[in-house]
């Protein structure tokens, strides 16, 4: 079995989410002998514990794989490309992120130096393949997955003023226009109920609090920190409606785990996903940093009769392209 290290984020440990890379992680090892990096919280140690790894593995690895993020993060990368074409070992970008066209933008030299001696870039979406392959470098896509067994389908046969917000109270994903439209919401449903669920040390954190209790929406919306992917699949049961707002994106796993689910999933078109929804087919899209539109969306499906199974299968069907069984051959092709 070929030798195998991977480079990117583990934060299941304080997020209580699993990152691509922890997903794949017992998938990967099927097929090679792996090792990965990093579970560190503190982005100095996440750094430090990747640099241990990569000395003590990266001479017997055959290949590196390394996650490419548009934040800081992506300096990280470029690290480890060039530690990679040091110690001559055939590397693997894995490119994260919507906003990497911006980076791309920002910093074309040092991208084109670590993508042009790739031995594979690969992509989670066909935004990001299709940006990339315009700028003359060879992609990969390959789709982000999901254990679809984690998943039980439910038919939305008609959908309730249910929602569920998955994202967090991250910047990029504008929890607070969630909360404007919940308040507009309210006027015409006022037995609606939201659960929002994220982490307290995440930027907007305090600021949704501050909203749920300044607009009196405490009967109405559930903040909740750190819950395990079991414990919300079982609670989406009681929820029709997933929303997403962020305003830069790339294929979120987290759409394709309310479509796997069934839900009726609203997210605003940006990055990749445009790419993963059809319109009014097997989900919904609004404008970017549009709570009007969002709640113009809302009511219009809520004051639909027609049978929203029609959807809710379309979706699930589209959810199952992202199984392991699926990509498996394409990640062993690329490893082997």
């Amino acid at each position: 079995m070929n030798k195998v290290l991977y480079l990117g984020n583990k934060f299941f440990k304080y997020k209580k989410v699993k990152s691509v890379m922890e997903t794949l992680e017992p998938l990967l090892s099927e097929f090679c002998t792996l090792k990965t990096a990093s579970d560190k919280e503190h982005q100095g140690l996440r750094f430090i514990d990747m640099l241990y790894h990569f000395f003590r593995y990266a001479p017997q690895a055959d290949k590196i794989i390394i996650d490419v993020y548009s934040t800081k993060a992506f300096y990280f990368a470029y690290a480890f490309a060039q530690l990679s074409k040091i110690f001559c070992k055939k590397y693997i970008l894995f490119l994260h992120g919507g906003n990497l066209p911006h980076r791309y933008a920002q910093s074309q030299s040092m991208v084109d130096a670590i993508f042009s001696k790739a031995d594979a870039i690969i992509a989670p979406s066909p935004y990001l393949k299709t940006f990339f392959e315009s700028k003359g470098y060879s992609v990969q896509h390959i789709p982000n997955i999901i254990e679809l067994e984690q998943y039980p389908y439910k038919s939305r046969d008609t959908i309730k003023p249910r929602f569920l917000a998955l994202r967090g109270f991250g910047k990029p994903y504008n929890p607070l226009m969630t909360l404007k439209a919940m308040l507009e919401i309210k006027k015409s449903y006022n037995d609606f109920h939201l659960l929002m669920l994220g982490n307290e040390n995440e930027y907007y954190y305090k600021d949704v609090v501050a909203f749920v209790q300044k607009h009196n929406l405490t009967e109405n919306i559930i903040i909740q920190t750190k819950m395990t992917r079991d414990n919300w699949v079982k609670l989406s049961q009681e929820y029709d409606i997933m929303i997403s707002n962020p305003v830069i994106d790339n294929t979120p796993v987290s759409l394709i785990e309310g479509m796997a689910l069934g839900m009726c999933v609203i997210s605003t078109r940006v990055g990749g996903v445009p790419y993963l929804l059809n319109e009014g087919y097997d989900g919904f899209m609004i404008s970017n940093n549009s709570a009007e539109e969002l709640v113009f969306k809302i009511k219009f499906l809520l004051h639909q009769d027609k049978n929203f199974s029609f959807i809710s299968n379309n979706a699930r069907k589209k959810s199952e392209e992202f199984s392991w069984e699926n990509v498996k051959n394409i990640w062993l092709k690329i490893l082997n």
